[in-house]
């Protein structure tokens, strides 16, 4: 067995005009179907979940995600113009445990270490905190013609498509526990948008719902408990010195002290 390269990436590096090409994609008709079907879910997933300071790391311009979130504080982050925090979202300027919310717009699809991604978002979360990913489905439509076009340098079949299973087990590692995942728009990607054939839609939504064009994928990070062990052989503890004292004494010794 041969011994692998160190300087070999994990995950190929996507160019670096993907964040401006994949606005521009949700321009278009088919991307524009693709947001409003987020924001949907996202409209019905957010409202549950609480907290203060929520942050939205952005692949490209800033798009209203958080709308829904019952948050009165919002942030976004992105290497874009108009984000509040100009940074990658592997490289997190942020204090540890000090947001409520942190959602993940197509960052793991496009970002070039999603590992790094997810450790950033992790370490940022307080405990209790919710992290919600928004990606792109492989099982699905939509899985398979980016499968169709494997050769393709185009937006967004360039992006990886990770599956939701893939990212629990990641999740897992980083102390955060899943709480389940919803997908939609479940139509065939048509460039006049993805509502073409209705029966499809209907169908999708009946029978695979998890296995749409996207995944919106909720979880909640696990607060740890410290419970201080007592040595084996060490000795009991003293009772506290308390003195029972009956109530009629203890009101005339009060009686006593306001006459003095």
């Amino acid at each position: 067995m041969g011994i692998p390269r160190l300087t070999r990436a994990p995950f190929r590096r996507q160019p670096p005009e993907t964040g401006t090409a994949f606005s521009q994609w949700l321009q278009t008709p088919l991307g524009a179907a693709l947001l409003a079907a987020e924001q949907r879910v996202l409209a019905e997933a957010l409202p549950r979940l609480p907290g203060l300071r929520a942050l939205q790391c952005c692949v490209g311009a800033p798009e209203p995600m958080l709308e829904a979130s019952v948050a009165s504080l919002r942030w976004t982050l992105g290497g874009a113009a108009g984000v509040n925090i100009q940074a990658r979202p592997s490289q997190l300027p942020l204090a540890r445990e000090c947001l409520d919310l942190v959602l993940l717009h197509h960052t793991l699809d496009f970002e070039d270490d999603p590992h790094l991604v997810l450790g950033q978002a992790a370490r940022a979360l307080r405990p209790g905190g919710s992290l919600v990913v928004v990606g792109f489905q492989p099982l699905g439509l939509w899985g398979l013609a980016r499968l169709l076009r494997l050769n393709s340098r185009q937006v967004p079949w360039i992006g990886r498509f990770i599956r939701p299973h893939r990212i629990s087990d990641w999740l897992h590692v980083l102390a955060c526990e899943v709480e389940g995942s919803e997908g939609g728009l479940y139509g065939l990607p048509l460039a006049g948008g993805a509502h073409k054939p209705r029966w499809l839609e209907a169908l999708g939504s009946r029978f695979w719902p998890q296995h749409g064009a996207f995944y919106v994928l909720v979880a909640r990070k696990r607060a740890l408990m410290v419970r201080p062990l007592r040595p084996r052989f060490s000795l009991p503890q003293a009772a506290p010195n308390v003195v029972p004292v009956s109530m009629a004494r203890w009101q005339q010794r009060q009686e006593t002290d306001a006459s003095e």
